[in-house]
């Protein structure tokens, strides 16, 4: 997989060539305190012919971590996520009675673009349905740019994303001009079909978008800087528009080294080993997790964001393993629970989930 520094070094030119927009910094004044969200999955088709990433679904599921996130976490809001509209519908419909504000995320990878937009459409449609208000945001899709074909060459994301280290530079502009192309219809699209605030899940700091299209600027955020000044200067950028900043994605994987790995954490799973194994030199580190996302929500509350939703809550799909640790697949997780399936090897058992010190650490900023 392509690095964060491979990437940028890649884009740098076309980016300079885009550029980020204009706008003037927001008003002055200081504004509430920043309250962590999560993010919520409902379940996301990442390759055709297998399951999505969240077998088991049900009521009493859902209700449960609803509950939990609304009461135990406190979140204002969720992201939530998914490929199944009726998952999504249902999803948002539980977290608008606990009093969660909800951005609704549809998700369908690597299917045409007129599919994808069509898909939107539906998916929209259902958003207004649920919608009182401000209480539902729409978000056009997530990191076009990888998960879109027709934009950057490939035609799986996992293919985009090898294939991103080899693009010559001189066409890059071309990249941009398609990736500003399908958002702008994306933007048509939700606008056509939800009347409420929409925004779009941007990769932070690699797409460079026009949020003129958008009420919110919205970013999946996952450098890692040093120092919290580096933070707040690369965070600037997206206040310039003069629009609120919603971080719809951030976090760290479960393991010493995670919160530098950033967006890439999840890839210490070597998937040729039958059953997949953590590959070696991995360690087990819930300290870390919980304390880039603490670090991280104070960074974000003092650069005046709207919000941030940490990935994720759950992550079924990951079961932890206390006592085989090549075979702990949560340390390859972003999720603030750890997931305990009776059969361990078999997606379609039951499970029972625990609460890592992540969970505790956004429990503590919230009830600061």
């Amino acid at each position: 997989m392509i690095s964060r520094k491979t990437f940028l070094k890649s884009v740098a030119g076309a980016v300079a060539v885009t550029g980020l927009g204009g706008g003037t910094a927001e008003a002055a004044g200081k504004p509430r305190r920043l309250r962590g969200g999560v993010a919520y999955d409902t379940g996301v088709l990442h390759a055709a012919g297998e399951p999505l990433s969240r077998v088991r679904w049900n009521r009493r599921l859902l209700e449960q971590e609803i509950r939990v996130i609304a009461d135990e976490l406190r979140c204002p809001s969720i992201t939530a996520f998914g490929t199944e509209i009726g998952r999504l519908t249902e999803t948002t419909a539980a977290a608008l009675r606990r009093g969660i504000e909800v951005y609704v995320q549809p998700r369908l990878y690597d299917h045409p673009q007129d599919q994808v937009l069509e898909h939107l459409a539906e998916s929209a449609r259902q958003a207004e349905r649920l919608r009182h208000g401000d209480d539902v945001k729409f978000v056009t899709g997530c990191e076009h740019f990888i998960f879109t074909p027709g934009i950057v060459p490939g035609e799986t994301f996992q293919e985009r994303l090898a294939n991103m280290a080899t693009i010559p530079p001189e066409e890059w502009p071309k990249i941009m001009e398609r990736l500003a192309d399908f958002v702008a219809r994306a933007a048509d699209v939700a606008r056509r079909n939800f009347r409420g605030r929409i925004t779009y899940a941007a990769v932070g700091g690699l797409e460079p978008i026009d949020w003129n299209l958008f009420d919110i600027v919205g970013i999946d955020y996952y450098p890692y800087f040093a120092t919290d000044a580096e933070y707040t200067k690369d965070l600037a950028q997206y206040r310039r528009w003069n629009k609120p900043v919603m971080v719809l994605e951030f976090g760290s994987c479960t393991f010493t080294g995670a919160a530098q790995a950033g967006g890439m954490g999840w890839d210490i799973i070597d998937y040729e080993q039958d059953p997949p194994e953590i590959k070696p030199g991995h360690v087990r580190n819930e300290s870390e997790q919980a304390d880039h996302i603490a670090r991280l929500l104070r960074v974000f509350d003092s650069a005046g964001l709207r919000g941030a939703h940490v990935y994720t809550f759950i992550a079924p799909n990951l079961p932890h393993h206390p006592s085989q640790p090549e075979h702990d697949y949560d340390m390859a997780s972003f999720s603030l629970v750890k997931t305990l399936r009776e059969r361990h090897h078999d997606e379609l058992s039951p499970y029972r989930f625990e609460r890592k010190r992540s969970f505790d650490a956004l429990a503590r900023h919230n009830r600061g």
